[in-house]
């Protein structure tokens, strides 16, 4: 019998945030976004569980940013 196993990156959730920020990437100030994303193992293609989960704040325009805390996502929301 064989078996497919693998891991899929799902975006769980995506807002644009509240303030304005500078990015020092692109020299633009824009919205930046907040996104959570999850890994997912999965079986023959279908996600099954999570298995680890990360919160982003980015600039939408060059996609440059930083991973956060669950706590620091959850007070920008």
């Amino acid at each position: 019998m064989i078996f497919i196993f693998g891991a899929n990156d799902k975006v769980i959730e995506q807002r644009q945030s509240y303030q304005q920020e500078h990015c020092y990437n692109c020299n633009n100030t824009t919205h930046w976004t907040l996104e959570k994303n999850a890994t997912y193992a999965s079986l023959f293609f279908i996600s099954v569980f999570p298995i680890k989960t990360r919160y982003i704040y980015y600039c939408p325009i060059c996609r440059n940013g930083r991973q956060m805390e669950k706590e620091e996502y959850e007070r920008m929301r």
